[in-house]
């Protein structure tokens, strides 16, 4: 019995800090919205012509384009629109104006290694912090 409700504590803490602990409740480092496709994040910021994606470490730092590439998609309903992106000093450049309900889906790999697809609500808006879960950044490594 006691291994079994550490078993459930174990996965309801995984569960609360893959949630919610990686930072999708608040601003990341250059005001964006952040997602964790892998042992990188992604943080978009919205600009008047499209999206500014930067890719950053694990610790949200030292954005990357070295030995990186990235592919954005507005997806809304069942249409999907692959967004132009263009490779900056430190981050990329995706234009779009669309403005509609409806995800951004964001593939990216960050110097050579590949992620997962960080899906982004839009329009962009900071996730709800749950009281129970981890809220700092540093609970979720």
């Amino acid at each position: 019995m006691r291994k079994l409700s550490a078993l459930i504590f174990s996965i309801f803490t995984l569960i609360s800090m893959i949630l919610f602990a990686h930072g999708e409740d608040k601003p990341g480092p250059n005001g964006g919205y952040l997602k964790m496709p892998s042992n990188f994040h992604t943080e978009v910021v919205k600009e008047k012509s499209g999206y500014r994606i930067y890719l950053l470490d694990i610790n949200w730092k030292n954005p990357s384009v070295v030995d990186s590439s990235l592919k954005a998609t507005v997806q809304v309903g069942d249409k999907k629109t692959i967004l132009t992106c263009t490779k900056e000093t430190n981050s990329y450049f995706c234009k779009s104006t669309l403005n509609e309900n409806g995800k951004l889906l964001i593939a990216a790999k960050r110097e050579g290694q590949t992620g997962t697809v960080a899906h982004y609500d839009l329009p962009l808006r900071f996730e709800k912090a749950k009281p129970e879960a981890i809220t700092g950044h540093e609970g979720h490594h």
